[in-house]
């Protein structure tokens, strides 16, 4: 099982609205999805932080993990080290 089809597996499991009698399940399923994606996206920035200022790697290993350039990550990060 790769790391991706690992991920969807518990994504697709996860359910905090489905089953919600005051919600359509079409749109609890998207509300769910909406909290996984808000929960991921913080988690990243943290982590992408803590790699780039305290564990001294470069925006451009910060960008290659995660798929991105390294202008990106720096654009998407930069004002997130000033937060954090």
């Amino acid at each position: 099982m790769s790391a991706e089809s690992n991920a969807r597996q518990h994504i697709e499991s996860f359910r905090w609205w489905q089953g919600n009698p005051d919600i359509e399940p079409s749109l609890a399923e998207l509300r769910d999805l909406a909290a996984i994606r808000d929960a991921i996206d913080d988690v990243i920035i943290t982590k992408a932080v803590e790699a780039h200022d305290y564990e001294d790697h470069s925006w451009t290993e910060v960008g290659d993990a995660l798929g991105i350039s390294r202008q990106a990550a720096q654009k998407r990060f930069r004002a997130a080290t000033r937060l954090l």
